[in-house]
């Protein structure tokens, strides 16, 4: 098929029904399995920015039999219908299985506060990237965080074989999240900086 074609988020979305295609992510594997290792055992667990529901399973996999992972994301119509990579998402996590230890939020994150949990032990933001969206973000998951809680980034360091990712989430990461005292940098695994609240 046409790669320009398979680009077309309906007709991803038709391919994902048939079972001829699987939903698309833009972290990747390495990143997938550091998000699965530092989420295993945790009960309580936020992710901003679900787009296609590939993350949101890893993390729903790995997080302790009653956990429950909160999805944020608001699925935007896309010109007044439903946005496909909701349908996508919903599918695939269907597929794998983990509905049960996830709660969907379809909203922007600033507008759901009052629905997350006011501790969490881990969070995987990687909804908008512009300044203001991880400045928006940070703000309210950051106090979440529990001691020895985990906070997982994605977009936010510049891998070496990707000099061109330089993005604002990339800058406001350097310039304001590395420096915030109340955590550590722990590791960073391509594209992804994990974090740990001291």
């Amino acid at each position: 098929m046409h790669l320009q074609l398979i680009k077309r988020p309906r007709v991803r979305n038709l391919l994902h029904a048939l079972w001829l295609m699987q939903p698309c992510s833009g972290t990747i594997n390495s990143e997938l399995e550091a998000l699965a290792r530092y989420a295993e055992g945790k009960r309580v667990a936020v992710e901003i920015g679900t787009d296609e529901g590939v993350s949101a399973a890893y993390i729903a996999r790995a997080i302790a039999a009653e956990g429950m992972l909160h999805c944020v994301d608001p699925w935007i119509e896309i010109r007044g219908t439903t946005n496909p990579s909701w349908c996508i998402a919903m599918r695939h996590l269907r597929r794998t299985r983990v509905m049960a230890k996830i709660n969907i939020h379809r909203d922007f994150s600033q507008n759901v506060l009052d629905a997350i949990p006011a501790k969490l032990e881990f969070a995987f933001i990687d909804g908008d990237h512009s300044r203001k969206g991880i400045e928006i973000d940070w703000s309210w998951v950051a106090p979440r965080i529990e001691q020895g809680g985990i906070v997982c980034l994605h977009d936010s360091v510049t891998p070496a074989s990707e000099p061109w990712r330089v993005l604002d989430s990339t800058r406001y990461f350097t310039e304001v999240i590395a420096q915030d005292p109340r955590f550590e940098v722990v590791e960073t695994v391509h594209s992804l900086a994990v974090l740990r609240r001291r």
